[in-house]
C-alpha cells in the first residue's frame, strides 16, 4: 500500500462546449458560446450546410453556460450575460444547452475512470476527485491512463491535478488547461502555489479577491 496520499481532481475541458463540438465538428477552432434558447438551434440550409446563430443576435437576460477556449480568449466566460458578451465577441457562435447530452457524457467519463481508479468522489457533471493513494502506478502514468480512458469513452479531453489533498488538486487541475496534467508535492507549494492570485482557491470570488 502506498503511504503517500495522492488525490486527483479531474476537470473536463470546456465540457458543455466540447460535447457540442462533437455534434458540430465544423465549429472547431471557432469561438462558441453555449447558453441560448431552443430558437438558437442550428438551421439546416437547402444545400445541407448549417446556419448558426451569432452572439450579436441574442436579445434577453440569459447568461453563458460555458464557452470554448477561443471564446474565452476574447473575454467571454461562463456566468456572463449574453448581451454583455456580445459586445466582446459579436461573431461568436451561439448554441442552446443540451443537458441530456451532457449528462450522458458525464456518465461515460466517470464510468471510464472507475475502471482504473474506483475510489471516486462525484463533484458535479464535469468534475470528480479520485483517490490514487493505494494504486501501484506512478502518478503521471495513472493520469495518462485515466485521460486516455476518458478520451476513448467520450472523444473529449480533460485536465488532471494530483497533490496530497483536494484543495491543492482543484487548483492544479486548472493550471495547465486544456488537456493538461499537473503533479504537485508539498515541497513545491511555496514556489508553485503561493505566487498564484487568491481567486485560484475554490470559493474565492471577485469581492473576496479584492479584500485578500
Amino acid at each position: 500500500m502506498n503511504s503517500i496520499r495522492r488525490i486527483a481532481h479531474l476537470d473536463m475541458d470546456a465540457f458543455f462546449a466540447s460535447v457540442e463540438l462533437l455534434r458540430y465538428p465544423e465549429l472547431r477552432g471557432q469561438p462558441v458560446v453555449v447558453g441560448g434558447r431552443n430558437v438558437h438551434q442550428p438551421v439546416v440550409q437547402a444545400d445541407g450546410s448549417k446556419h448558426f446563430a451569432r452572439l450579436r443576435d441574442y436579445v434577453g437576460r440569459g447568461v453563458i453556460t460555458t464557452s470554448t477556449y477561443e471564446a474565452r480568449a476574447l473575454g467571454v466566460f461562463s456566468g456572463m450575460g449574453l448581451m454583455k458578451s456580445a459586445h466582446l465577441a459579436p461573431e461568436a457562435i451561439l448554441l442552446p444547452a443540451n443537458f441530456d447530452a451532457y449528462r450522458d457524457y458525464s456518465r461515460r467519463f466517470k464510468a471510464a475512470v472507475a475502471t482504473i481508479a474506483p475510489q471516486i468522489e462525484d463533484r458535479g457533471i464535469d468534475e470528480i476527485y479520485i483517490d490514487l493513494s493505494d494504486l501501484p502506478d506512478e502518478s503521471n502514468t495513472l493520469a495518462q491512463r485515466i485521460k486516455q480512458a476518458v478520451f476513448e469513452a467520450t472523444g473529449l479531453t480533460c485536465s488532471i491535478g494530483i497533490t496530497p489533498n483536494k484543495l491543492l488538486s482543484k487548483i492544479c487541475s486548472d493550471l495547465d488547461k486544456p488537456n493538461g496534467i499537473t503533479i504537485l508535492g508539498m515541497e513545491e507549494i511555496a514556489t508553485r502555489i503561493w505566487p498564484l492570485p487568491a481567486r485560484k482557491i475554490n470559493g474565492i470570488g471577485p469581492k473576496a479577491t479584492e479584500r485578500l
